[in-house]
């Protein structure tokens, strides 16, 4: 089994890595609070029954019919990853910083 089916195969386990290896170097900062942000639109998604046109909506269907207890679970640590990664985006890109905080405003309510 390749890395990507097993990912596809457990999201949680996925989405739990991506949140628990948090805020990023700075060397690599984009591209992780990149993936920190798609990671939490899909948990958005699972959690808010909120559809994102960049993700696909009968994946994130049957993600959210099997995963949703598990992925509740992850909430605290996704809030706590996407606020980490938004202090330091607040002050270089003020407008990703307003997507990313609404992101973790709907997650943090959920």
């Amino acid at each position: 089994m390749s890395s990507t089916t097993s990912r596809a195969a457990d999201p949680p386990a996925y989405l739990r890595r991506c949140f628990a290896e948090g805020y990023p170097r700075p060397s690599c900062r984009a591209r992780r609070i990149q993936q920190l942000a798609v990671c939490g639109m899909v948990l958005d998604s699972i959690l808010n029954d909120r559809d994102y046109d960049s993700l696909e909506p009968e994946l994130i269907a049957d993600w959210r019919a099997h995963f949703a207890p598990a992925c509740a679970r992850l909430r605290e640590s996704a809030v706590a990853a996407l606020r980490r990664a938004l202090e330091g985006l607040r002050t270089d890109e003020p407008d990703a910083a307003a997507e990313l905080d609404a992101l973790v405003q709907r997650l943090a309510a959920a």
